[in-house]
């Protein structure tokens, strides 16, 4: 998701975007934890049940809202599509008639990943990228796996 976003959002707004989207993932974390705190009180062993009830709602609005989502420009080209559906994906996304810039960016990008097999290779051998990669890997991580003691089920 935090891709597509960032491939879709305005050059302009793209941090924005990401930094809300990271928002609404604490928001969302924080209020999963609430929930299981008060529906483990919940009698007979129907708590961890209500709380899965709960759970499903945003997932299944995320999963029925995702069916609706159009392909990114990227995406597009990828694929093979044809450059002229990539220009009205992006005149309709952006809003604006001059795409042109934009548009042959992501073309070249997308020429260059093309043609660099190593990419991967690079950014793993490379010291110069080693601090970007262990952010890239440990901030998803910790955010994962670490609790947090103020909403701890254990009280």
């Amino acid at each position: 998701m935090p891709l597509y976003l960032s491939e879709m959002a305005p050059p302009l707004h793209r941090g924005a975007f990401s930094n809300g989207f990271q928002l609404c993932v604490g928001i969302g974390a924080v209020t999963a934890r609430l929930t299981n705190f008060f529906t483990q009180k919940i009698r007979q062993g129907w708590g961890w049940r209500v709380s899965l009830a709960v759970a499903a709602v945003p997932g299944g609005l995320l999963t029925l809202g995702a069916l609706f989502l159009p392909e990114t420009p990227n995406s597009l080209l990828q694929q093979g599509r044809d450059k002229r559906r990539v220009r009205v994906l992006l005149t309709t996304i952006r809003g604006v008639s001059d795409v042109e810039d934009e548009l042959e960016d992501i073309v070249a990008a997308n020429s260059d990943k093309a043609n660099s097999s190593r990419g991967l290779q690079m950014i793993v051998t490379q010291r110069q990228y080693r601090p970007q990669l262990v952010m890239a890997i440990m901030i998803p991580f910790f955010q994962q796996v670490t609790p947090h003691p103020l909403f701890s089920l254990d009280m």
